[in-house]
């Protein structure tokens, strides 16, 4: 198959057909399964395509660096955006809402702080999985053969003096956050930068994003922590209702 091909993959995908197995592919595409495979995998590698555990596959979250179609068509973006401008707005600092996909977080939703120094992001924005409390808040409640993955890969890079680049003390920092429920970080990915992060659950209690409130150092850590986490948790319990 060309790359010609590897695109028909992805034009199969539509509002109707939000799902295929190779072998649907395959079919539609009159292509042998086995090369089929091969583009899949290749998509999925780089993001494009994500696999549903069930044999099929899916338009991955990728696309929401080219298009913000993607994010407004997504339910849990349109059901979070308002709640969390207003958690913006109670707490001053940007609000982010992540996604996990291919050992990566990646933003799907931001409401930045209207404060002249801020922290910010956009969305599509692909952050490591390993360090801040907006990705950790993710991993902690993954499978712990996800953390394996990350270290194997070498995917764990330092970016601070504060980042954890050593697989036991991060599963034990890990295991900390899921007992408490919620993450914290301080200079793990950027110096300067607080975060606090707490996963969201769709209706089988599955983890499916994490919501966090961002911002410099020198203005959070005047803020009550624990009025920043009870805003956090009631956002993110309204936001549960509705997933």
């Amino acid at each position: 198959m060309s790359t010609m091909k590897t695109l028909e993959i992805l034009d199969l995908y539509d509002m109707e057909t939000r799902k295929l197995t190779v072998a649907e592919m395959a079919s539609k595409l009159n292509q042998p399964q086995s090369s089929v495979y091969r583009h899949v995998r290749m998509l999925k590698e780089k993001g494009y395509l994500m696999d549903d555990h069930e044999g099929s596959y899916k338009l991955g979250y990728k696309f929401l660096k080219f298009s913000k179609i993607v994010s407004m068509d997504t339910n849990i973006t349109v059901v979070s955006y308002p709640y969390m401008q207003q958690l913006t707005k109670n707490i001053g600092e940007t609000s982010l809402l992540m996604v996990y996909s291919d050992l990566h977080a990646i933003c799907l939703a931001a409401v930045n702080s209207s404060e002249s120094i801020k922290v910010s992001a956009e969305v599509g924005q692909i952050f490591p999985l390993y360090g801040g409390a907006s990705s950790k808040s993710l991993l902690a409640f993954l499978n712990e053969t996800i953390v394996n993955e990350l270290f194997e890969k070498g995917m764990v890079k330092k970016h601070t003096d504060k980042t954890i680049l050593d697989i036991n003390e991060l599963k034990q920092d890990l295991l900390e956050i899921k007992k408490r429920g919620y993450a914290f970080s301080s200079g793990e990915i950027d110096q300067g930068v607080i975060s606090y992060g707490v996963p969201i659950y769709n209706y089988n209690n599955k983890i499916i994003a994490s919501l966090s409130i961002v911002g410099p150092m020198a203005r959070l850590l005047e803020k009550n922590e624990e009025e920043i986490l009870r805003e956090l948790e009631v956002t993110r319990d309204k936001i549960q209702e509705f997933l």
